[in-house]
């Protein structure tokens, strides 16, 4: 067992241990979206189960905040003051435009504010800031965006099965909607250039602009141009900007965070909510009386969004957060070199049943108290957290609130223990509901 500093060492073995658990995993599912087929496999062998085993270990040989792998040219965090000092100088110190990361997302985003850092990140970060209301938690358009909700709930019309397909283009038109206003509601040919300009940036490898990448940026040049009231577009002539901010290099972060991620999460909390009677009796109570039309309503039902910050922690969409340093620095007061990887293990540092209570286990009150616990990253922390964050808990509770209003769900598959440990993988690509309309 090491007896060094807050960064110690680890041995060779144990460096590829953590890089084969962590690391290869996540480049399997896809970094930036995920593969069906992968992700089946992956549950199969329950693959971050065993992270968090191999992590656990390789912690108990190395006390500290974390430890420096392949002779220091990567380093693994897992202590809460570490990932608070990351995380606090991102954009900065520490930065996340280089890497695979860099590379795979300047195909379909070159310039968003993730990829960005020094003076390009502040001007950047306020642009999405000021559109994304990030000071508020009721954003000022909530009304004509729980309006959209409702309409698409009410739309799905289900009767009989509902599988990720179908939750999947329900989330298509709210993205839509919500972005672009009503009126580019069906334009499904921008969510879909999209995911498959996505798709290619998993590879990694062989990345070129295409034709794709330029009918996308020019759609949503078009929007642009006429935005409809109502939308967040609307928002984007009055947010503080400037010629570096690259407005239009914006808006497919907003698109897929809202598509891919969000549905995704909704998804999997629609799944535990019904498979576990206690949970859905306290949503159908805290719903009662409640009206999914008033922003404030929505924003109070408190209970269901603890549910759905658990689920987002029991199985994270972004399994590690990777930073490169800057410059040579310090981190918990020891030297680390320009050019180190930093690496924060969210499907460990969720799962940690060493530091964290009831770590397999939902617990909605984990978060009644509204504290940032820097260890949980589903949404980020630090500087570059998630400047939608407000928005996604609003739409998120939206969607689930009005799913289990309108449909009696039975969760077909997978089976989901009650009140008991919950699994370590949930691929929301194989969740299966019977659906039906609730009497009345």
């Amino acid at each position: 067992m090491s007896d060094g500093g807050a960064l110690p060492e680890a041995s060779l073995a144990d460096s590829l241990r953590v890089v084969r658990t962590g690391l290869l995993p996540a480049l399997a599912r896809g970094l930036f979206r995920p593969r069906p087929a992968a992700m089946k496999l992956l549950t199969a062998r329950n693959a971050d189960a065993r992270t968090v085993k191999a992590l656990s270990e390789v912690r108990r040989k190395h006390p500290g905040q974390g430890a420096r792998l392949l002779g220091g040219r990567i380093v693994v965090l897992w202590g809460h003051d570490a990932i608070k000092e990351v995380l606090d100088q991102s954009a900065d110190t520490y930065a996340s435009d280089s890497g695979a990361k860099g590379k795979g997302m300047s195909h379909f985003q070159p310039d968003a504010l993730t990829l960005s850092r020094g003076e390009e990140w502040r001007d950047r970060r306020a642009f999405n800031e000021s559109v994304l209301a990030s000071s508020e938690r009721v954003h000022p358009l909530a009304e004509q965006f729980l309006s959209a909700v409702a309409d698409e709930v009410r739309v799905l019309a289900l009767e009989g099965e509902l599988e990720w397909s179908g939750f999947e283009e329900l989330f298509d038109h709210i993205t839509l909607r919500v972005i672009f206003g009503e009126g580019s509601r069906d334009d499904r040919e921008l969510t879909e250039r999209l995911a498959k300009l996505m798709s290619e940036a998993n590879r990694l490898v062989g990345l070129d602009e295409n034709d794709d990448y330029y009918e996308l940026y020019a759609a949503l040049e078009r929007k642009l141009r006429d935005p409809e009231p109502g939308s967040l577009l609307s928002r984007f002539p009055d947010a503080p900007q400037s010629d570096r901010t690259r407005v239009v290099h914006q808006i497919p972060h907003m698109m897929f965070a809202m598509r891919d991620t969000l549905g995704a999460n909704a998804y999997r909390a629609l799944a535990v909510i019904t498979a576990d009677p206690d949970v859905r009796e306290r949503v159908h109570q805290e719903l009662e009386g409640a009206d999914l039309m008033d922003p404030q309503a929505v924003d109070g039902l408190r209970y269901l969004e603890g549910v759905f910050q658990e689920v987002m922690r029991l199985w994270p969409t972004v399994p590690l957060l990777a930073r490169e340093t800057t410059r040579e620095t310090t981190l918990t007061g020891e030297r680390i070199d320009e050019g180190t990887q930093v690496m924060m293990i969210n499907a460990f540092n969720h799962r940690d049943s060493e530091q964290v209570p009831d770590a397999d286990r939902l617990n909605p009150d984990r978060w009644s108290n509204g504290a940032r616990d820097y260890r949980f990253n589903h949404l980020s922390n630090g500087s570059q957290d998630c400047p939608g964050g407000a928005l996604v808990l609003m739409l998120g509770k939206a969607v689930l609130a009005h799913m289990v209003s309108a449909y009696d769900l039975e969760l077909e598959e997978p089976d989901l223990p009650a009140g008991g440990e919950l699994p370590h993988m949930l691929d929301f690509f194989s969740i299966r509901f019977r659906a039906e309309p609730r009497g009345g």
